[in-house]
C-alpha cells in the first residue's frame, strides 16, 4: 500500500486501482495537496468515465495550467473503460504540464473476473506512456497494523484478540474495517474497545456470516445456522438471486477449503507451508494455501473435527439444493430447499466420521 505521491504527481497519466476506497481517496488527496490544488480549483475538473468521452478530458487535461503548475484531470470509474477507448497517441503525447488520474474502483465477485482483463490492459495502456500504476487492495497484514494506529491516535485501545475480530468480520478490508469503527466509537466510550461492543455494532460481511454458519452446523448449533442464513438472505423479495449470486458461491468455497483444510490436517501439516504433493491437491482458487492467515486458521480449527467424506456429503447436499431450486429437484420454495439445506448439513457435518 506504499504510494510515492511526488513520482505519481510528476506523470502525466496516473492509474490508481484497488478495493480499498479509503486509500484511494487519500492517495488522490495527497496528490491534489501535493500540487497544490484544492477540490474547488480552476484547474481541476473531474468526468465520469461511464459518462464522458476519452476525447473531452484528454483535451481538458492537456490545455495549460492557469495558476497551478498541473492541468489535474480526475476520471472515477475507470473500471468502466476498455483500453481499446482511450486513443494511446494523445495520451503519450500529454505536456508535463498534464496530470490525468484514472480511479479504477475495484467491482463485485461476479464482476470481477470479466473486468480483469480490461484492467490489465489499462496499466499496461498507463505503463506504456510513461505513467504510473498503483494498486489500493485489501491486504489483513498491514490492515491490523493502520487500524491499531488509528485506534491509538484517537486516544482508545484494542486487544490483539479484538482486533482480529474486527478484521475478520470485515472481510481483512481497512475501508470498511474503518467504517464500522467509526460507529464502535460512537456506540462505546470505554478506553479499551471491548469484543462485546465489536459484536454488537459491526455489521459484518456476508462472507463471515456464511463462515458462522457453517461454523455453527459443524458444532450442531442449527438454531445460530439459520439465524445466520436469514442475516446473509436478509429481505430479499426475490431469494433466488442472493442464493445464486452469494449464498451457494460462499458456502460452495467454504467446503473446498474445508476440504483442504482436512487434507493438510491428515497430512499433519499447515497450508502455508504443505509440501508439493500436498498442494498438488488444492485448486486454483480457493486454494487455502494463499489464503488470509485469519481464514487459514478458520479453516483449519474447523477441520479437526471433520471427515473427507464429511466435507463430500456436504457438497453433495449443496448440489441437490441447487438443482432443486433450478427446478431439476422437490422444492415446495426457494426459503423451504435453504432451510432443509442448512438441515441437511447439519446432519451430515455436527457429528466427526470415520
Amino acid at each position: 500500500m506504499s504510494f510515492n505521491v511526488a513520482k505519481a504527481v510528476q506523470s502525466r497519466v496516473v492509474l490508481l486501482s484497488g478495493s480499498e476506497p479509503v486509500l484511494l481517496r487519500a492517495a488522490i488527496d495527497d496528490m491534489l495537496e501535493h500540487a497544490g490544488l484544492q477540490k474547488d480549483d480552476y484547474d481541476l475538473e473531474e468526468f465520469q468515465a461511464d459518462s464522458s468521452q476519452p476525447g473531452d478530458w484528454l483535451a481538458s487535461v492537456g490545455t495549460f495550467p492557469f495558476l497551478a503548475s498541473k492541468r489535474t484531470v480526475i476520471v472515477r470509474n475507470a473500471q468502466k473503460l476498455k483500453a481499446d477507448d482511450i486513443p494511446s497517441a494523445p495520451l503519450q503525447a500529454l505536456p508535463e504540464t498534464a496530470l490525468l488520474i484514472l480511479v479504477h474502483s475495484n467491482e463485485g465477485d461476479d464482476q470481477r473476473q470479466a473486468g480483469g482483463s480490461r484492467k490489465a490492459s489499462l496499466e499496461k495502456l498507463v505503463t506504456s506512456a510513461g505513467g504510473t500504476v498503483a494498486k489500493f487492495d485489501a491486504d489483513p497484514k498491514k490492515t491490523s497494523d493502520m487500524l491499531r494506529q488509528e485506534i491509538l491516535k484517537r486516544g482508545r485501545k484494542i486487544q490483539p484478540g479484538t482486533l482480529d475480530l474486527l478484521v475478520e468480520m470485515t472481510g481483512g478490508s481497512y475501508s470498511y474495517a474503518m467504517e464500522e469503527l467509526d460507529k464502535v466509537f460512537l456506540y462505546s466510550e470505554e478506553e479499551t474497545i471491548s469484543e462485546h461492543s465489536i459484536k454488537s455494532v459491526v455489521v459484518a460481511s456476508r462472507e463471515w456470516n456464511v463462515w458462522r454458519m457453517i461454523d455453527a452446523l459443524t458444532s450442531g448449533n442449527v438454531q445460530e445456522s439459520l439465524r445466520q442464513l436469514q442475516i446473509v438472505v436478509g429481505s430479499k423479495n426475490k431469494v433466488e438471486d442472493v442464493v445464486f449470486s452469494q449464498l451457494f458461491p460462499l458456502i460452495s468455497r467454504q467446503l473446498k477449503l474445508l476440504y483442504q483444510g482436512r487434507v493438510c490436517v491428515e497430512s499433519g501439516c499447515r497450508p502455508e507451508s504443505a509440501p508439493s504433493e500436498v498442494r498438488a491437491q488444492f485448486p486454483s482458487k480457493p486454494n487455502l494455501g494463499s489464503e488470509r492467515p485469519f481464514v487459514q486458521g478458520s479453516v483449519m480449527r474447523a477441520a479437526q473435527n471433520l471427515s473427507l467424506g464429511q466435507v463430500v456429503e456436504a457438497m453433495e447436499h449443496l448440489s441437490k439444493a441447487d438443482a432443486a431450486l433450478k427446478g431439476l429437484g422437490t422444492s415446495f420454495s426457494p426459503m423451504d430447499t435453504i432451510e432443509r439445506l442448512v438441515f441437511d448439513l447439519s446432519n451430515t457435518l455436527r457429528a466427526k466420521r470415520a
